[in-house]
């Protein structure tokens, strides 16, 4: 995997690269197979699942931000993930259905990433099917438009 490529900041602030949410879905399906680079020793090893996780939640988080910078590239701006996902509920994002779905997705994704004393791992089953999930949400992110034109953004009505 090569890596991602930083995105243009135009407020001053250091480049963050955004990972390819394809591409962190491809390695997390690696993963779940016991495939590719690590997929050996990532079994072995016990590390597969959080992983797995973590690669899941990057795509999902990738996803957001693609989908905003190619709707709305001020909120894209924005630098905290979760008013990104809060403004998905909004008039300009793709309604509240998907904005549950997506923060669902992504809290219990960023509960399986983090080891807890107390908590098992992950199951392969419920890892494939958030990765099942993520990508029926990407692929709903990338078809969307926004439900207000912009036109009607800047004069305040709708409709």
């Amino acid at each position: 995997m090569t890596a991602p490529t930083p995105q243009r900041r135009t407020d001053g602030a250091a480049a963050v690269a955004t990972p390819e949410p394809r591409r962190c879905l491809a390695a997390a399906e690696e993963l779940l197979r016991g495939a590719g680079a690590f997929g050996g020793a990532a079994v072995a090893g016990g590390w597969w699942p959080r992983a797995c996780a973590c690669l899941i939640r990057l795509a999902l988080e990738g996803g957001i931000d693609a989908y905003w910078r190619r709707t709305r590239p001020a909120v894209a701006g924005c630098r905290q993930g979760r008013a990104k996902q809060l403004m998905l509920r909004g008039r300009l994002g793709p309604g509240v259905a998907v904005a549950r779905r997506v923060a669902f997705a992504w809290a219990t994704l960023s509960a399986a990433a983090h080891h807890h004393c107390y908590e098992l791992a992950p199951t392969a089953a419920e890892l494939r099917r958030l990765h099942t999930e993520v990508s029926t949400l990407l692929a709903r992110l990338d078809d969307d438009v926004p439900a207000v034109p912009p036109e009607s953004l800047l004069t305040g009505r709708s409709g």
